[in-house]
């Protein structure tokens, strides 16, 4: 691939701005303007469903050298804007001829601290990026993706430290139109704090927020419900009648 000039920066998290998403692809996209490349940001979210902001996706898909997707991923799924973004992309290559080679980069954060949790997923947007004629240039996988709150990242802060080295890292090798190295992914993907202890706090932080959501939904009483068990139970009963 010959020297980039432009990168792309694709959200698909419905959080635009505000999320996981954008605080890490902004970090290795600013890291790429200060090795010269132009940038430019897509919130996906608000051009898929329009023609008007389809034509200006695409656009700006084609126009780009690096193409950096940044989405996090909902327990097993990417939230609707990144697939269908990808499902448009994927459709319009099809039909046309792509003048150069272009890479594209996943960056995906997930609520899960393992960022094997994200294999399955990483496995898909490879398949997407070879089956709609682009290259590809490497996959991230921040766990634990919510601790970082939507802030941006700060290279002095310890917790993220190692996330933002590799992403330092990886700039490098993408503004020569280099893949990322894998030095640079496993560093990036380094849990931010040790299994036991993410796992501790998903657990205390994650009931406490279920706990909330069930009481600002009048719900907290029905938490132990079971429903279903009634319907089994006779459902059961009008088996055995049979």
């Amino acid at each position: 691939m010959s020297q980039p000039k432009k990168v792309l920066l694709l959200i698909g998290s419905p959080r635009g701005e505000k999320s996981n998403s954008h605080a890490i692809g902004k970090f290795l996209v600013d890291k790429l303007e200060g090795n010269g490349l132009v940038s430019e940001e897509a919130i996906a979210t608000r051009l898929v469903n329009t023609s008007e902001g389809i034509e200006k996706l695409l656009n700006s898909v084609e126009n780009a050298d690096i193409i950096v997707l940044a989405t996090p991923l909902y327990i097993d799924s990417f939230p609707s804007p990144t697939i269908k973004a990808m499902e448009l992309i994927h459709e319009n290559r099809k039909v046309i001829s792509p003048s150069k080679s272009q890479l594209l980069v996943a960056i995906m954060n997930s609520g899960f601290p393992e960022k094997e949790h994200m294999d399955t997923a990483l496995k898909i947007i490879r398949n997407f990026v070879q089956e709609s004629n682009l290259k590809w240039g490497g996959g991230i996988r921040v766990g634990w993706g919510m601790a970082l709150n939507g802030e941006p990242l700060d290279e002095k802060k310890g917790m993220t430290k190692k996330l933002t080295r590799g992403l330092t890292l990886a700039s490098v090798n993408l503004s020569y139109g280099q893949p990322i190295s894998k030095e640079a992914e496993d560093l990036a993907s380094t849990l931010f704090l040790p299994p036991f202890l993410a796992k501790s706090m998903m657990h205390l932080f994650g009931k406490r927020g279920w706990d909330k959501q069930a009481k600002d939904n009048n719900a907290k009483s029905k938490m132990c419900d079971q429903p279903y068990s009634i319907s089994f139970a006779v459902l059961n009963r009008r088996t055995a009648d049979v």
